[in-house]
């Protein structure tokens, strides 16, 4: 018999007055040491954005605590307190700790008993103490398999094993819980609603983690630039993840389609300042004729226009990447001649070999990585692909969208 440890997060009401005394954990009575570790968890569920259009609902979340074991739990969102007011935010974490090799099937069952087991007990402080797993799944019926479609990808990856979904109405996370058909081994981790301060990398590093996030107010957003690291290890953590990081922000299609019209920019731009050849003599037996000032004018504002335009779009760059920019530069140069730019503008330079490095960044190559990152982190091949299709649609449709066609 496998024994399980009920617990219960939610509002403490005074025994006589119903007065509300906050929210902490209420079961179970004893403190046990993974006590604490939960009811973390459970205010940092409570602290996501939630919207006073939404009703309450109920949504699974099973992660994995910092001593291996698993939690398997209900979390409901959008109550309102004892409080005069009546405030909404109120949340109730219902739920036990179990092993950590807890397979899907398993965790979903014991997730629909949490939830019979809290409708039929008005008092959380009951809702704690042992039981047993063989028990739970002895009476609750398997439920019929999900018809609804593949869920919307994520809005954010992470090479930790961390993808963020962005959910459009409450229910929206239980309602897409066939992302986990091909969660394998016992790290898969779900998490449902989090808000910005969650920090999604310290449960990422225990096991691929799917979680989700309201689709409010740029909440997914920001989420990307939050981290649980120190503030000593963040600066190396977020390097890494941009050189391993691939999914290119909106803004950079624009740029690699920019950088993919380079060549045919700069052959118009000479075509139109320079006198047309003879067709009587050969290519070879022309005489190199030196550039003019109006010539040498209109490429350097052509150059300071396309950084400025880089400038403006993020592509910044720091002093450690300079020299090998630099370097870039004079290898690109050595075979095409005509992207050379003046020597003394060492800006110029630096602005034609970034625009080499993002012409690279084609969407074959951008859904390899993609690819790449998800790859052996314990997602299904289904999702994989599903991504990679979409990172490839995007990245080749949007060009299009930009320039008028529907």
């Amino acid at each position: 018999m496998t024994e399980l440890a009920g617990f219960a997060y939610g509002e403490d009401l005074d025994s006589v007055s119903r007065r509300s005394l906050g929210y902490r954990l209420l079961a179970p009575s004893r403190l046990e040491p993974w006590c604490e570790e939960v009811e973390a968890l459970a205010r940092r569920l409570q602290a996501a954005p939630y919207s006073d259009h939404w009703p309450p609902t109920d949504l699974f979340c099973s992660v994995l605590l910092s001593d291996g074991r698993r939690v398997v739990a209900l979390a409901r969102y959008g109550l309102a307190d004892q409080t005069p007011s009546q405030r909404r935010g109120g949340l109730e974490l219902i739920g036990a700790v179990v092993p950590a090799n807890l397979e899907v099937g398993a965790a979903l069952s014991l997730y629909r008993w949490l939830g019979q087991r809290r409708e039929g007990i008005d008092d959380l402080h009951q809702l704690g103490g042992p039981f047993f797993l063989e028990d739970v799944l002895a009476a609750i019926v398997p439920p019929s398999p999900h018809t609804d479609p593949l869920p919307v990808l994520p809005v954010r990856l992470w090479h930790e094993g961390a993808l963020l979904f962005a959910a459009s109405t409450p229910a929206e996370p239980d309602h897409r819980l066939r992302l986990l058909e091909g969660a394998t081994g016992a790290s898969w981790q779900w998490l449902p609603l989090v808000g910005v301060d969650f920090p999604l990398q310290t449960y990422a590093q225990r096991g691929p983690l799917i979680a989700w996030t309201p689709h409010l107010a740029g909440v997914a957003i920001k989420l990307d630039s939050k981290s649980s690291e120190s503030p000593a290890v963040r600066p190396a953590r977020a390097k890494e993840r941009r050189g391993r990081f691939v999914a290119v922000a909106s803004t950079m299609l624009l740029l690699a389609l920019l950088a993919a019209n380079l060549w045919s920019t700069l052959a118009l731009h000479r075509s139109l300042t320079s006198p047309p050849s003879r067709p009587i003599e050969s290519a070879s037996s022309l005489p190199v004729k030196p550039p003019t000032p109006n010539d040498e004018a209109g490429r350097d504002r052509f150059v300071a226009a396309l950084h400025d335009l880089l400038s403006e779009r993020g592509e910044h760059h720091g002093d450690a990447d300079k020299n090998r920019l630099l370097t870039r530069y004079e290898q690109l140069v050595r075979t095409h001649k005509d992207l050379r730019v003046r020597d003394d503008r060492e800006t110029d330079r630096l602005t034609v070999a970034i625009v080499d490095l993002l012409a690279e960044r084609s969407p074959r190559h951008i859904e390899d990585e993609v690819r790449k990152a998800l790859s052996d982190k314990g997602f299904s091949d289904r999702l994989i692909r599903a991504a990679c299709d979409h990172v490839r649609e995007q990245f080749e449709g949007e060009p299009k969208q930009r320039a008028g066609y529907p």
